[in-house]
């Protein structure tokens, strides 16, 4: 049976690719996202990825412009 799920479980299984979790200050990076800038309900996804970028000390690529409210957020911006 063909889910939606099937595409994502393939690409995790892909080699180098693997689930990450935020560091153990990943809840109060984001905690201190939130706090720091007065964010429409639409950016708390934003949040919440910056923060675990953050966290783990990544750079985030992304198209989105959204993420340069995020201070301390290393980014690479597409265009």
């Amino acid at each position: 049976m063909i889910t939606t799920a099937n595409p994502l479980e393939a690409l995790g299984r892909q080699p180098g690719v693997k689930r990450t979790e935020p560091e153990l200050d990943g809840w109060e990076v984001f905690r201190q996202l939130l706090r720091s800038a007065e964010l429409p309900a639409r950016l708390c996804t934003d949040a919440d990825l910056a923060a675990l970028a953050i966290a783990n000390g990544w750079r985030l690529v992304s198209f989105d412009r959204d993420f340069e409210r995020f201070e301390g957020l290393k980014r690479l911006l597409l265009q």
